[in-house]
């Protein structure tokens, strides 16, 4: 069951009654956003890998006393049942879930020629398929009550790709990229918006974890995410706008010029 606050008055935000599923949700960007939801008032799921921060995370999220209900769920976006056991816990002890935020991810750097096929594997099935699980677990839910909203976050430099170092962690965001703008097409008309939050070519990274390769110790797990380090909530000012104003691309900085990723993102 949902930890809830007791014996406090809740103040009535803009997304109260709402329940907001954020996968990856435990640390950096991803804390941000629950955090950010819950300020107005959203009931919160935090869904993550790790256990210990996912915890303290809907601590966090309890202690703003905007948010009444706020639930956390241990997570493995690699694995089906465990996914699958993430749709069915999160409505069962919410009642319904009306957005569901994909910001899990990890981070694959190296010559191209030092990344093994399992390295790929490694990363993919955590970037992409990880997404990929999520939205299918949630889709029946959201298309029966014909309402809901699924958002899949990108690093929009790697949308446009410079670095050879990030060669196949910018395959998988592009990967990515295309799998939303095709969910949003196959979504249209059942009132379940889909939509790209492109955290912004300055912003941080998608992926607390980092597995490198031929660059010695050069980056460390958690270089990108470092706990004490949250990410400033201006950077989600755009997603949370976008959940009251539905569009299909959400630029974490709405005055960047994104000419390279705008043939990506075109929706006609």
């Amino acid at each position: 069951m949902p930890a809830v606050v007791d014996d406090q008055p809740q103040a009535r935000g803009a997304l109260s009654g709402r329940v907001a599923v954020v996968v990856g949700g435990a640390s950096g960007l991803g804390r941000t956003v629950a955090k950010a939801l819950a300020r107005q008032g959203a009931r919160i799921v935090v869904a993550d890998f790790d256990g210990e921060r996912t915890e303290r995370t809907v601590e966090e999220i309890l202690r703003l006393g905007s948010s009444d209900a706020a639930l956390a769920l241990h997570t493995d976006v690699r694995n089906d049942a465990s996914v699958r056991s993430l749709a069915a816990d999160a409505i069962k002890a919410m009642g319904q879930v009306d957005l569901v935020i994909n910001m899990a991810g990890v981070l694959l750097k190296g010559p191209i020629d030092r990344l093994k096929p399992g390295d790929w594997k490694w990363m993919l099935d955590t970037n992409l398929l990880g997404a990929v699980r999520t939205a299918l677990a949630f889709l029946p839910h959201l298309t029966e009550r014909g309402t809901g909203h699924v958002i899949n976050t990108v690093s929009a430099g790697a949308l446009a790709p410079s670095d050879p170092l990030t060669i196949a962690y910018d395959t998988g965001q592009v990967a990515l990229a295309s799998f939303t703008k095709s969910l949003a097409a196959a979504m249209n008309g059942t009132g379940v918006n889909v939509s790209l939050y492109c955290t912004g070519s300055e912003g941080p990274r998608i992926g607390q974890n980092t597995r490198s390769r031929g660059l010695g110790r050069l980056l460390h797990p958690t270089e990108d995410l470092d706990e004490g380090v949250e990410p400033s909530d201006r950077l989600v000012d755009s997603l949370v706008d976008a959940v009251h104003n539905p569009r299909f691309l959400i630029l974490a900085d709405p005055t960047a010029s994104v000419p390279a990723v705008e043939p990506l993102v075109a929706t006609s």
